[in-house]
């Protein structure tokens, strides 16, 4: 074959190529498919109709929301029962919970998830027989707000059918104004701490967890009746990012977070990774830590390291080895109390399946499952604050704290004494006793100056960061100017393929039909 011919076979092949990426970019939707979680009691709509204005004025979409609750009612049976003693306001509430319960016990822990993406798959393909055939599935600027997810499963499922066109927005007001927000709906003060321990984490799978769900967002969203004011720029902040609509870069806290999470990736620890970074006054990171074991000489081991000697080499998570010994010292001192022996009835092997009770209650359903100290890792906070103090001087004095997680009470006092002004995390951390144990130092209440702050992350996600801060299209034209947006049709950065959408909705359809939960 000859040059010219050769030069020809390419030209003919990267056409090809070009037709198939284009017949395959032809099919890209620019539909948004925005998830919300926030604790109830929340300024939850404010933010959400913050959302959908900006997207119907400034982006020219049509913005349709589809509400849970209305899911609940239509789906299970959520006629309230008034309770003796209760309000009808708490009444009400607990009925679409367990309405939601029901049905996720019933069919599976995603089915309101479900039911909402039968019902973007019906406005979008059509019904009965005006249903559309995939290949004439056009782009619309369309938009679904999902509002909103309390198990975690419902997140799962979104998020794996609509990829990164699923955005999630976890609201959450401060602690003390939910309460408030409550009390103006008629509940009662027992009913409120009820309720919201009920929406925060219900120990079986079917049940509320917006704990869990709440922490893997895309945008953490404080909003309280003093910062109302915000809730405009923030969004509009949070749908340039979506849009890559302006030239936007990371908040001195978003990059603190970011280092943070980063951070913890380093852990090799058996019960969670968590990690740590420290700004000073100025915002400037002065140091990074991670929980892992510290090593001779000083830090932490790495892999590589000649002689590392951390718990997964061992096989055993030494803090969990520890607790059942002392679970297993408790045990045998009752057992061993001759006033508690004749309690016992039965033969041999009746008293060893007493015991085996005793054992598992010991270890799960007291205090003992809470301990902490016996782990052989240096906490990612206590990391920080060393390696700050060793490589920053007195710059911690001051500063802000960020982690992945709310501190253990252990960390607490340390991070107390070292100067550290501000606490910011993501994940809660049940077992700590901070407040309770330094009320005089610490406290949640964003408002008081005078103690450390213990507050929960507001900004950009780091499982999104590099995502949302790395530009794809170029930033100026070939005369070196700042090129000009038209919000009305610029596109979204992340796009998926309409007829790849519409298989995997109508899997969803299947298994809702099979269930009876749809026709």
């Amino acid at each position: 074959m000859g040059l010219a011919e050769a030069i020809s076979e390419v030209k003919v092949d990267n056409e090809k190529f070009t037709m198939t990426r284009e017949k395959v970019s032809n099919t890209l939707t620019e539909e948004l498919i925005i998830g919300i979680c926030s604790p109830i009691g929340s300024l939850r709509d404010e933010v959400v109709n913050e959302i959908e204005q900006q997207l119907r004025e400034i982006y020219g979409y049509t913005v349709k929301r589809i509400k849970i609750s209305k899911l609940i009612e239509e789906h299970a049976d959520t006629q309230p029962t008034i309770e003796v003693g209760k309000t009808q306001a708490y009444t009400k509430l607990m009925s679409k919970i367990k309405g939601g319960n029901s049905l996720r016990k019933i069919h599976n822990p995603a089915c309101l998830a479900e039911l909402a993406i039968s019902e973007i798959n019906i406005e979008r393909m059509g019904k009965g027989l005006d249903v559309k055939d995939v290949k004439d599935l056009t782009s619309r600027r369309t938009c679904y707000i999902i509002d909103s997810l309390k198990n975690v499963e419902e997140l799962f499922l979104l998020r794996s059918i609509y990829k990164d066109i699923y955005y999630q927005f976890s609201i959450f007001s401060p602690d003390f104004e939910i309460r408030e927000n409550l009390r103006h709906k008629g509940l009662a003060d027992n009913e409120i701490t009820d309720l919201m321990a009920t929406d925060d984490y219900e120990k079986n799978e079917d049940g509320q967890n917006v704990r869990d769900t709440f922490v893997d967002a895309d945008f953490f969203f404080r909003v309280s009746k003093e910062n109302t004011k915000d809730i405009e720029s923030k969004v509009k902040r949070y749908l340039h990012l979506i849009f890559e609509s302006a030239i936007v870069t990371p908040k001195p806290n978003e990059i603190a977070m970011y280092e943070a999470k980063s951070a913890a990736g380093n852990s090799a620890c058996m019960s969670r990774q968590v990690g740590a970074a420290i700004t000073n006054s100025s915002g400037e990171i002065i140091s990074r830590g991670w929980n892992d074991v510290p090593k001779y000489g000083g830090n932490l081991y790495k892999d590589g390291d000649t002689f590392d000697n951390r718990c997964i080499h061992l096989g055993v998570c030494s803090n969990d080895k520890t607790k059942d010994i002392v679970s297993e010292n408790i045990l045998e001192i009752i057992l061993n109390d001759e006033s508690i022996k004749g309690i016992f009835k039965g033969d041999e092997e009746e008293q060893r399946k007493v015991s085996e009770r005793l054992r598992k209650s010991i270890r799960k359903s007291t205090k003992v499952k809470d301990l902490i100290e016996f782990s052989r890792a240096v906490h990612a906070e206590m990391h920080a604050i060393i390696m700050g103090s060793q490589l920053a001087g007195n710059q911690m004095k001051g500063g802000k704290l960020y982690c992945t997680t709310y501190p253990c009470h252990n960390c607490g006092r340390h991070i107390v004494v070292a100067g550290i002004q501000e606490i910011y995390y993501i994940e809660p951390y049940v077992k700590s006793l901070c407040i309770s144990l330094h009320s005089d130092a610490m406290t949640e209440n964003e408002s008081d100056e005078n103690k450390v702050k213990i507050l929960m992350y507001d900004g950009v996600a780091p499982r999104r960061f590099l995502e949302f801060f790395m530009m794809k299209a170029g930033r100026k034209d070939s005369e070196g100017k700042l090129i000009s947006q038209d919000y009305k049709t610029i596109l979204p950065k992340s796009r998926l393929s309409l007829q790849a959408l519409s298989t995997l909705e109508a899997q969803v359809l299947f298994s809702l039909r099979s269930t009876g939960l749809i026709k």
